[in-house]
């Protein structure tokens, strides 16, 4: 549940000021807020939410809400890929809710219910045939703003998954699975800001493990 209320001292950890310094926001009408009957200062969410805006400050984790996040469903079927592509996105330096689906079943369950904004595909799974869900996507005017990024081993699947709707295929253990050129790819068809965060080693992710 969304937190509704903010109370002078959590707001000052938010911006690394006093609390002393809220309360004269608030006296000054830069930031409203009303008074309880015991004589304290209270701040809605929403009004917390205007006040970080005017300021031009990215919004905490607790202030947004899921529909505000942008959504990401990996459909692959190798787990090791799976967990190495939810490493890279969620260092990615950006608010994200993101779903994983194994099979064919899943994905089209998941996809209805989740809506992505994002669908990072396996070109070919037990079951799944990454064209088709490309197809599926793109006809569907359900999906009219998904994005969809395909993974292939071959050089004819690539232009199998392009012209069946993909916006971008990177080949597996290609140049392109470079986690810097992987996550800017990612921020990109999200039309987001591409923020440089550090997991370690940046050529843990290679895409390879498979020849789909």
């Amino acid at each position: 549940m969304l937190k509704k209320l903010f109370k002078t001292g959590e707001i000052s950890r938010y911006f690394d000021v006093t609390r002393v310094t809220v309360i004269d926001w608030i006296k000054h009408g830069k930031l409203t807020a009303y008074e309880t009957g015991g004589g304290h200062y209270r701040v809605m969410r929403e009004d917390l939410i205007n006040f970080f805006q005017q300021k031009n400050l990215p919004l905490p984790d607790e202030l947004k809400s899921e529909s505000e996040k942008k959504k990401i469903l990996i459909v692959d079927d190798e787990k090791s890929v799976v967990e190495s592509l939810k490493l890279i996105l969620e260092n990615l330096g950006a608010d994200l809710c993101v779903e994983v689906a194994y099979d064919v079943f899943e994905a089209g369950f998941k996809l209805s219910r989740f809506l992505p904004d994002l669908v990072i595909l396996d070109a070919l799974m037990p079951g799944l045939n990454g064209n088709e869900l490309c197809r599926f996507i793109k006809e569907n005017p359900v999906f009219k703003n998904t994005k969809i990024l395909g993974f292939t081993g071959f050089n004819e699947g690539k232009d199998e998954l392009l012209e069946s709707g993909a916006d971008k295929v990177v080949m597996k253990g290609s140049p392109e699975c470079d986690v810097r050129t992987f996550r800017r790819e990612v921020c990109r068809l999200l039309d987001m800001k591409f923020i440089k965060v550090s997991i370690g080693n940046p050529d843990d992710f290679t895409g390879e493990g498979s020849t789909a």
